[in-house]
């Protein structure tokens, strides 16, 4: 199974998962450059730790 990519605002303090290109933790609408991929898990939607589901223990791919 392939993680699944999802946007994140990546300007700190904030690193809130963005909801339609909007930041709803700092209510903003950052450019490009202030966002990153993070990579989640498709069936439990959170972000995986080095290609690892923590909620329920699948190792994924990568997507390129």
């Amino acid at each position: 199974m392939r993680a699944k990519l999802v946007l994140h605002h990546d300007d700190p303090p904030c690193v809130a998962r963005l909801s339609d290109g909007y930041c709803n933790e700092c209510r903003y609408v950052p450019d490009m450059q202030s966002t990153c991929l993070y990579s989640y898990c498709p069936s439990c939607d959170v972000p995986l730790k080095k290609m690892k589901c923590p909620k329920c223990g699948e190792t994924l791919e990568k997507v390129n």
